[in-house]
C-alpha cells in the first residue's frame, strides 16, 4: 500500500511538472517581416511573453495577400498585415484592427535621374510592395499634398527581396518606394548607383501604419485569448522601445541574413514614428480611410464607422493594467 501510494504521488508530481506546457494554447500569428514592427512579435517570443500568457505561438512570415485570407478563414489567430486587413474590412470582412504601432510613414521615393520631383511621376509607374499596401497609400497621400492627382501615377507590385533592387537598377521602373533599411542594404549591394532620393516621407506624412488585426470571432468570441495575445505583443513592443541593441540582436537571431547596420537604421526610423500607446486618433484614421476607399472605388457613404474597423479597447485595458502593476521590461 505504501509503495502504491508513493507511485500515485510520483505520478501526480509528473503530471504537475508537464501540465503547464501541455496546457499551452497553440496559436498562429503572421508577420510580414522580422525587423521594425515585426520585432515586437519576435521579442515577445524570445523573452517568453507569449509563454507567460499560456500561449504556444507560432510566428509565420507572410505578407497580407496570404495573411488576410487566412485570418478570415480562421486558419490563423492574428495578423500583423493590418493594411491588407483594413482593405478587407472595407469590403465587408468580419475583422478588426486592435492596435497600431506607427502613426507616420518612413518610406522614401528613389528614382532614376530624369525624375526630380513627385510631379515628374505623372503618367509613369512607381514600384510598391503590394497593391493597396501602406507604400501605395503613403504615395497617394504625398501626391495629394503636392497637388498631384494620385491616379495620375501607376503602381507596380514588386514584393520583397531582389525584385525591388533589380527594378530600379535596370531602369524597368522610374521610381520605387523603399524603407530606410532597404536603402542601406541596397547601397551596400551597389543597387542604387543609378538612382537618387526624390522624397523622404519621415516626419512629414502622418497615417496609421502597421498594426495587429484579429477576427471578430476571436476578438469578441474569445476576448481572453485576444487580450493574452495583445498583452504579449505590447510587452514585446515596450521592450523594443527600451532596448535597442538587444532588439537588434533578436532580429539577427530570427533573420540570420540581416544586415546589422540596416537593422539599426530600421530600429531608429521605427522609433521616430512608433505610437505612444499603440493607438491613433480618429482624425488620422479618417484621412487614411478616405484614401483607401478611393483606391477600391468605395463611396464615402459606404465606408463603415471607425468603431467597425478599429477596436482599441483591449489595448487600452492592457496599458492601464501594466501601468497599475508598474510593469517594466528587463534586458
Amino acid at each position: 500500500m505504501k509503495r502504491s501510494g508513493a507511485l500515485r504521488v510520483a505520478a501526480l508530481a509528473a503530471i504537475w511538472r508537464v501540465s503547464p506546457a501541455a496546457a499551452a494554447q497553440k496559436i498562429k500569428i503572421t508577420v510580414p517581416g522580422v525587423e521594425g514592427v515585426g520585432a515586437a512579435f519576435y521579442v515577445a517570443q524570445e523573452k517568453g511573453y507569449f509563454a507567460a500568457e499560456g500561449l504556444d505561438a507560432e510566428l509565420i512570415l507572410a505578407g497580407g495577400g496570404t495573411a488576410t485570407p487566412a485570418l478570415i478563414s480562421g486558419s490563423i489567430d492574428g495578423s500583423a498585415s493590418s493594411a491588407s486587413a483594413l482593405t478587407a474590412i472595407l469590403r465587408g470582412a468580419a475583422l478588426r484592427i486592435a492596435l497600431v504601432f506607427e502613426d507616420g510613414s518612413q518610406y522614401q521615393v528613389w528614382a532614376t535621374p530624369d525624375i526630380r520631383t513627385l510631379a515628374d511621376l505623372k503618367g509613369r509607374s512607381v514600384g510598391v510592395q503590394t497593391r493597396g499596401d501602406t507604400f501605395e497609400i503613403a504615395t497617394w497621400l504625398a501626391l495629394q499634398a503636392a497637388g498631384i492627382p494620385p491616379d495620375a501615377v501607376g503602381y507596380s507590385p514588386l514584393g520583397t527581396g531582389g525584385n525591388v533592387g533589380a527594378a530600379i537598377e535596370s531602369g524597368a521602373l522610374p521610381a520605387v518606394l523603399l524603407t530606410p533599411n532597404q536603402v542601406v542594404a541596397m547601397h551596400d549591394q551597389g543597387q542604387l548607383k543609378n538612382a537618387h532620393l526624390v522624397a523622404d516621407f519621415a516626419g512629414k506624412l502622418h497615417m496609421p501604419v502597421a498594426g495587429f488585426a484579429l477576427s471578430e470571432k476571436v476578438l469578441y468570441g474569445d476576448p481572453l485569448l485576444a487580450k493574452k495575445m495583445i498583452r504579449a505583443i505590447i510587452k514585446g513592443a515596450r521592450y523594443e522601445k527600451a532596448f535597442k541593441s538587444q532588439t537588434v540582436a533578436i532580429v539577427g537571431k530570427y533573420q540570420k541574413d540581416a544586415d546589422p547596420r540596416a537593422s539599426e537604421v530600421e530600429y531608429d526610423e521605427f522609433m521616430r514614428v512608433v505610437t505612444r500607446d499603440f493607438t491613433v486618433d480618429n482624425d488620422l484614421i479618417a484621412s487614411d480611410l478616405a484614401v483607401r476607399a478611393g483606391l477600391i472605388g468605395l463611396a464615402k457613404d459606404q465606408v463603415p464607422p471607425v468603431d467597425k474597423i478599429y477596436d482599441f479597447s483591449l489595448v487600452r485595458a492592457v496599458n492601464s493594467e501594466l501601468a497599475a502593476s508598474h510593469w517594466r521590461p528587463t534586458p
